[in-house]
């Protein structure tokens, strides 16, 4: 043996666990090589006095967690033997750990229900409840058309015409355009004749939400009357 290999097992030679055949040739290289040998001796020399001190006693709490942790890896063990028993255990480890997981979300989830109450709480004295419906309420619904109130009787060559017009929310005209397929009807004399009908014609205006707004309107115009087509 070389002295690396020498010194790699000094130390289990000191406590003696090598073989017969190893220790043997160890001591052999030890007798021929004194830098090993004296690496050797100070070894010897450090177990030596390592053993010459006075021991210490161990602290009760270090007493008392070591046996704590020996009991539960003892009962730990108990429970593991057997498929339930192993089973149980593993759904109460997975039941701990998500109980671990929604505890940091308890206390926002409670302060956001406290909070919801609170505002719920301020919000209510200034809630009015049902209100009852007045006989001149105006009609809330999403949408009504135009509706014509009054007009000039007309003097048209054709029996009938349709017309756009455009009513703003006081029902008064403000424009109107002749629609596809009413093109040879768009003459001037034709126009003088619908915007002097149409100076003089009143609409009930669209609603929006019970409120007045414009908007385009389809109307039939014929000889003696106004007919609103939506």
């Amino acid at each position: 043996m070389d002295c690396s290999q020498v010194r790699s097992v000094l130390s289990n030679l000191a406590d003696g666990h090598v073989i017969e055949t190893e220790r043997r040739e160890a001591m052999a290289h030890l007798d021929a090589c004194p830098p090993c040998a004296g690496h050797y001796s100070q070894i010897l020399d450090i177990r030596a006095t390592l053993k010459s001190l006075p021991p210490r006693r161990v602290p009760p709490m270090l007493k008392m967690a070591l046996r704590v942790t020996a009991s539960r890896e003892s009962a730990r063990r108990r429970r593991y033997q057997g498929f339930l028993a192993a089973c149980r255990a593993w759904g109460d480890l997975a039941w701990f750990r998500l109980n671990g997981l929604m505890r940091p979300l308890a206390l926002p989830a409670a302060g956001g229900l406290v909070s919801a109450v609170l505002l719920f709480s301020m919000v209510m004295p200034n809630f009015q409840g049902l209100v009852r419906a007045h006989a001149n309420d105006v009609p809330t619904m999403l949408f009504t058309g135009a509706t014509v109130k009054s007009s000039l009787q007309l003097v048209l060559g054709a029996d009938e015409l349709t017309l756009d017009v455009f009513v703003d929310e006081r029902g008064r005209v403000i424009d109107y355009a002749f629609p596809e397929g009413s093109r040879e009807l768009n003459t001037a004399g034709t126009r003088r004749q619908l915007e002097s009908s149409l100076l003089f014609t009143h609409f009930q205006p669209a609603t929006s939400f019970g409120q007045p707004t414009a908007g385009w309107v389809r109307v039939s115009l014929r000889r003696s009357a106004i007919d609103v087509k939506g």
